[in-house]
């Protein structure tokens, strides 16, 4: 299948990276409901009140470059403002620190949706491009200080009499670290919009989520009334078991508190995760190997093939006997 013009090569219209916060990402967010309920938290109210937020249109592909897409996860939109054509690009960056680059990145990605849009559309050139507005959203360990401007990258000593001259592409952060409890239950965001972004901060790493899942009990009623609630239930609880200790009958005894229906989603993940023991076997033996021959592996390769496919550790496991030379040999998309 050939992939759409003008986006990044290799992109294709899903890209499991093996991480289980894509998978809840694309889930919830996919979703536009989801998605136009995080733009309304965070874009200017005079901005929103021009933009038709109701009628989100998801894009297919991604525009993140095929080596990153370990720690970046994107989603475009497109919609209309007042008489125009309009793209709402949601970026997560799900690493521990801000990445120091993603100003340039950003504003490569907006030029490879620029492009894909004069292509796809037919536009001429001479034809004004539609506006884009980027947001990343980060929930590291500490609080976002990249730059957030392109020309905060550029040092040069004729920066301060350059004026004009000076490119300025700016993108808008939504730093989850800066919001507690109260921040969080105060946004306009969906019940499993807000239940995404708790588990997110909150679960990798913990022995047992569930002493604190309760305090989000209002959020998971809501979500269960929804008509895609067992699909979202069980992406939830996949991302709580893959990314925590919780022992599995205490998720299944909370689960129970919501319904029968919700305590089954978690009982049928749990057993669906189980099947996948074998896989778990294989990472744990890759990631042996990897630091027999590379040396001591850092948190996000640890993570990345933790969080791996089958089909995932297979293909790496080949490419490492068969002589890989460096982790980028073995990973390469």
């Amino acid at each position: 299948m050939s992939e759409p013009v003008g986006m990044v090569p290799g992109a294709t219209t899903q890209e499991p990276n093996g991480q289980p916060h894509d998978a809840l990402f694309r889930l919830v967010f996919g979703d536009p409901d989801n998605a136009a309920s995080e733009l309304r938290s965070v874009l200017p109210p005079r901005l929103t009140a021009r933009i038709d937020l109701d009628n989100l249109r998801p894009q297919p592909g991604t525009f993140v470059d095929p080596e990153l897409r370990h720690r970046h996860i994107d989603l475009l939109f497109r919609t209309t403002t007042d008489n125009s054509d309009a793209y709402l690009y949601l970026l997560v960056e799900h690493q521990r620190t801000s990445d120091p680059a993603m100003a340039l990145r950003m504003m490569t990605y907006q030029t490879r949706i620029w492009e894909h849009h004069r292509i796809t559309e037919g536009t001429a050139a001479s034809a004004p491009l539609p506006l884009i507005i980027p947001i990343v959203i980060y929930q590291g360990h500490r609080h976002w200080t990249a730059a957030t401007d392109i020309a905060d990258l550029i040092d040069n000593d004729l920066k301060a009499d350059a004026g004009d001259l000076l490119p300025h592409v700016r993108y808008l952060v939504d730093d989850l670290t800066l919001l507690d409890d109260a921040a969080l239950r105060a946004r306009p965001l969906t019940s499993a919009a807000r239940i995404t972004f708790v588990v997110f901060a909150r679960a990798p790493g913990d022995d047992d989520v569930t002493t604190w899942l309760d305090q989000w009990f209002d959020d998971f009623i809501r979500l269960t009334a929804l008509w895609n609630h067992e699909r979202l239930l069980k992406g939830i609880f996949t991302y709580l078991l893959k990314t925590s200790t919780t022992p599995e009958e205490h998720l299944i005894r909370f689960a129970g508190t919501l319904g029968p229906t919700a305590q089954e989603a978690a009982v049928t993940t749990a057993e669906q995760l189980h099947d996948r023991g074998y896989a778990t076997g294989q990472s744990s033996l890759l990631t042996n190997m990897l630091a027999v021959k590379f040396g001591a592996l850092d948190n996000d390769t640890h993570d990345r093939v933790a969080h791996a496919t089958q089909e995932q550790i297979t293909l790496w496991s080949s490419r490492l006997v068969q002589g890989a030379e460096t982790l980028d040999d073995v990973f390469r998309s």
